[in-house]
C-alpha cells in the first residue's frame, strides 16, 4: 500500500500579468488588423500559505507588429532589441506550460481580463497554437473583484496601483509583466491576510467617488478649436495689430475666467474645505474653454 496515499496533494496559486503592442494614431506604420499581440509575460508561484516559489519572466516575439512604436517602449520599457532577439509565442509559452506542470496551480489570477486579451490574440495571431496554450488562457481568472470585495464589502472599480497604495506599496503600475505579476501576488497576500491599511482603504473610496464623478460631469477632454483663429488680417488691419489685439483679448478672457473659477469654488466650498467634484468639473470646463490646462481633477492624498 502506498503509505502517501492518504497525504493531500500540493497546490500552487500563480499570478499573471502581460504587455501587448500598442501605438498611438500617428504610427501609421503599426497594423492594427493585428494589434494587441502579446508583447511580454510573468508569472509569480506561491505555496497556499502565499510562500514564493517561483517566478518567470519573457519577452515574446510578435509576428506582426515586430517594430515597437515609441509610445510601447515608453510605456513598457522594452527595448526594440529585446524583441528583436525575444523568443517565439510558442517557445514562451511551452515553458510557461511546462511551469504549471511542475507546480501544479489550483488557480491561475490576474488582475483585468488578461484571459479576454490573450484569447482574441490567439484567435486573431494564433489560430493554429496547440490547445495545452489555448487551455492556459482558459485558467486565467480576473480577481480583482474578489479583492475589492475583501476589503469594501462589494466589488468596485479600482486599478492595480490603487490597490498597491492602501498595501503600503509605490502608488503607480510598472507596466513590465513581472514586477506586476508581483505586485499583485503581494496585494493579494496582502488583502487576504488582511494588511491592508484600513484609513488609507477609506480614502481611496472616498477619492475614487470624487473622480468617477468628475469625469462624469467634465465635458471636454481637450480645449476645442478656436474658429478663425487662424484668419488673416482684414483690409486696413496690420497683421500685427490683429495679433495684438487678440492676444490682449485672450489674456482678458483667461483673468476673468480664473475670476469666475475663484468666485465659484468660494460660493461653493465645503466645511472642509473642499469643492464638489461636479464644481471641479465645471471650473476645468471653463479653462479649457480658454485653452488652459485642467487642474482640479480630484487628487489622492499619499
Amino acid at each position: 500500500m502506498n503509505r502517501n496515499s492518504g497525504a493531500k496533494k500540493k497546490y500552487y496559486y500563480a499570478f499573471f500579468d502581460a504587455e501587448y503592442t500598442c501605438f498611438m494614431e500617428k504610427d501609421t506604420f503599426f497594423d492594427k488588423e493585428h494589434g494587441g499581440e502579446l508583447l511580454s509575460v510573468g508569472l509569480v508561484l506561491c505555496d497556499k500559505s502565499f510562500n514564493l516559489v517561483r517566478t518567470y519572466y519573457s519577452p515574446i516575439h510578435p509576428i506582426y507588429n515586430a517594430r515597437l512604436t515609441g509610445y510601447c517602449k515608453e510605456l513598457t520599457g522594452l527595448t526594440q532589441k529585446e524583441i528583436d532577439e525575444a523568443p517565439s509565442y510558442e517557445a514562451v509559452f511551452q515553458e510557461v506550460y511546462l511551469l504549471l506542470q511542475e507546480y501544479p496551480v489550483k488557480e491561475i489570477f490576474t488582475w483585468g481580463n488578461d484571459a479576454h486579451t490573450i484569447r482574441h490574440d490567439i484567435e486573431k495571431n494564433h489560430r493554429f497554437v496547440a490547445k495545452r496554450f489555448r487551455k492556459i488562457a482558459g485558467q486565467l481568472q480576473d480577481i480583482t473583484r474578489r479583492l475589492t470585495k475583501r476589503v469594501y464589502g462589494k466589488g468596485i472599480t479600482l486599478s492595480l496601483s490603487d490597490m498597491k497604495y492602501i498595501c503600503g506599496m509605490e502608488h503607480h503600475t510598472a507596466h513590465n509583466a513581472l514586477e506586476d505579476a508581483k505586485d499583485l501576488y503581494r496585494i493579494t497576500r496582502c488583502c487576504l491576510q488582511e494588511k491592508y491599511d484600513k484609513e488609507k482603504a477609506a480614502r481611496l473610496e472616498q477619492y475614487i467617488h470624487s473622480r468617477d464623478v468628475y469625469h462624469q460631469y467634465k465635458r471636454f477632454k481637450k480645449p476645442p478649436v478656436v474658429p478663425d483663429a487662424q484668419k488673416p488680417a482684414q483690409p486696413g488691419e496690420r497683421a500685427g495689430e490683429k495679433k495684438e489685439t487678440g492676444e490682449t483679448a485672450e489674456r482678458m478672457l483667461k483673468e476673468i475666467s480664473m475670476q469666475y473659477i475663484d468666485a465659484l469654488k468660494d460660493c461653493y466650498r465645503r466645511a472642509d474645505g473642499t469643492c464638489l467634484p461636479e464644481i471641479l468639473a465645471l471650473c476645468d470646463d471653463i479653462r479649457s474653454l480658454v485653452g488652459m490646462e485642467a487642474r482640479d481633477c480630484p487628487k489622492l492624498e499619499e
